[in-house]
C-alpha cells in the first residue's frame, strides 16, 4: 500500500451508513494501489421513510467535492444482514452444483424467505476446495445500491465486511469499531471470522466484558485465537476501554492509516482496496 500517489483510477470505495457516509479514492500503482482522496459527512437526522433520501444527498455533496471523476465503487453489505461461512467443494463439482447446493445450504443459515435473500459463492484465494458463502437480505442490498445510484454513484460489487475490514487493517486479529454508538467487534479467522454487533451505547466496562467473551468464544469455536486487538474510535474512548482489556493479554492499539488515527473512512479504504485483492464480492 502507497498513500497518496498517482496511477490508474480504481473504483470508490463507499462505506454507507445511517449516520454518515465515507468516500475513499485511489488509484493503481506498481501493482498496489495508493490512496488520493478521503472524505466522511454526516447524514442529517431522517425517519425511515426519508433516509435513503438524505444518504443520496450526502453523497452527492461529497462527490461534488471531490477532484476525481470516478463514478464506480464499491460498497458494503450490513452486518447485521449478511451470513458468511466456508463452502467445502467436493471434487468435481461443477459451479452450478455449487451453487444449487450453496442455496441448500443457506436453508440452515438463515430463516428469511427465498424472495428476501442474495447468495453469493466467491473464491478464496489460496483454498481450491473452499469457497466463500455469503447470504445477504436481498431488500438491503436493493436499497443500499438504489440510494449509491440516486446519489451519482455506479456500484460494481457489494464486498462482506469481514474482507474489506480485514484488508484495512491487515495487522490485527480482530478490530473493534467504536465510531458509532452501536459497536462492532470484527474478528478475523482463516478463512472466515465473525462478526458481532452489540447494543446501542453500552458503557465501556460491559462492552469490554463483552468483547472478552466473544474473544472466548471465537476460540472456543476454532474461529480465531486474538492476539492482537485494534480499535476504531475517539482517543478518549481507546484510552477508556484499552486498560480493561490489557490485563488479559492482549496486545491493543489504536487504528492508523496514512498517519491518521482512527479515520472514519477506514472500511471504505478497505472497499477501496476490492480491486487489488478481491474476497467476498456480490456483482451487481
Amino acid at each position: 500500500m502507497k498513500l497518496f500517489g498517482r496511477s490508474a483510477s480504481l473504483p470508490l470505495g463507499v462505506d454507507i451508513g445511517s449516520n454518515s457516509v465515507s468516500v475513499v479514492s485511489c488509484q493503481a500503482i506498481d501493482g498496489g494501489f495508493s490512496v488520493c482522496e478521503t472524505r466522511t459527512l454526516e447524514v442529517p437526522r431522517a425517519d425511515a421513510a426519508h433516509l435513503d433520501l438524505k444518504v443520496a444527498e450526502t453523497i452527492r455533496q461529497i462527490l461534488a467535492g471531490l477532484q476525481t471523476s470516478e463514478r464506480r465503487c464499491i460498497l458494503a453489505a450490513p452486518s447485521s444482514d449478511v451470513v458468511n461461512r466456508v463452502f467445502r467443494v467436493p471434487p468435481g463439482m461443477r459451479r452450478s452444483e455449487a451453487e444449487r447446493a450453496a442455496a441448500l445450504e443457506a436453508d440452515t443459515l438463515v430463516d428469511w424467505p427465498l424472495s428476501e435473500r442474495l447468495v453469493a459463492l466467491d473464491p478464496i484465494p489460496g483454498e481450491a476446495d473452499e469457497m466463500l458463502l455469503s447470504v445477504a437480505r436481498n431488500g438491503t442490498i436493493e436499497r443500499l445500491v438504489g440510494a449509491a445510484r440516486a446519489g451519482g454513484l455506479r456500484p460494481v460489487a457489494v464486498d462482506v465486511p469481514l474482507c474489506a475490514w480485514r484488508r484495512a487493517i491487515p495487522d490485527a486479529d480482530a478490530v473493534l469499531d467504536c465510531l458509532t454508538d452501536r459497536a462492532e467487534l470484527v474478528i478475523f479467522g482463516i478463512p472466515v471470522g465473525l462478526a458481532q454487533l452489540f447494543p446501542p451505547r453500552l458503557v465501556d466496562d460491559r462492552l469490554a466484558n463483552q468483547v472478552r467473551g466473544a474473544f472466548v468464544e471465537a476460540r472456543r469455536d476454532g474461529i480465531a485465537d486474538v492476539q492482537r486487538l485494534a480499535i476504531l474510535g475517539s482517543r478518549f474512548r481507546f484510552e477508556s476501554i484499552e486498560p480493561l482489556l490489557r490485563g488479559d493479554g492482549y496486545a491493543i492499539a489504536p487504528v492508523e492509516l496514512g498517519g491518521l488515527e482512527a479515520p472514519p473512512w477506514t472500511l471504505a479504504f478497505g472497499l477501496a482496496s476490492w480491486s487489488i485483492a478481491p474476497r467476498g464480492l456480490v456483482p451487481v
